[in-house]
């Protein structure tokens, strides 16, 4: 038996040929494959620790609304007593008015000057000093 090397054929060479270059193609998609796996995972890391972010910032917006809408409450509360003073206040002063008469005497008295009464009319009217009934037209004509 001779040991002769034959010499590959033609198509022999081109098949290596071609599974040499698919094995390349092979090894070149299998590493941009890997690169894009890489890529997407750090994407996706990324995208994670955004969602954090923004979760952590709707909570601490929802909590300043709610600290927001409790101040609110408080600040309407005391709203509403400074009100209910301010009418038991005004109530008070109201009597006062009633009760004092020399407080009715005065606004009498600016009444008849705003009517046109002379000075004589309202010291008769209203028995008070001359000086105060001058003091009063002048007042009353000062704002009229």
């Amino acid at each position: 038996m001779d040991l002769q090397f034959a010499a590959p054929s033609l198509i022999e060479a081109l098949l290596a040929l071609v599974v040499v270059l698919l094995f390349i193609v092979v090894g070149v998609l299998a590493s941009k494959i890997n690169a894009l796996q890489a890529s997407f995972s750090n994407l996706e890391n990324d995208m994670s620790a955004k969602l954090s972010d923004v979760a952590a910032q709707a909570n601490d917006a929802n909590n300043q609304q709610s600290e927001a809408q409790a101040r609110s409450l408080v600040i309407t509360r005391h709203l509403q007593t400074l009100e209910e003073k301010q009418t038991d206040i005004e109530n008070q002063v109201r009597e006062l008015k009633l009760q004092d008469p020399s407080l009715r005497l005065y606004q009498r008295a600016a009444e008849l000057v705003k009517q046109g009464a002379s000075i004589d009319e309202i010291i008769e009217a209203c028995d008070i000093p001359r000086a105060e009934a001058e003091m009063l037209m002048m007042v009353h004509r000062q704002n009229g």
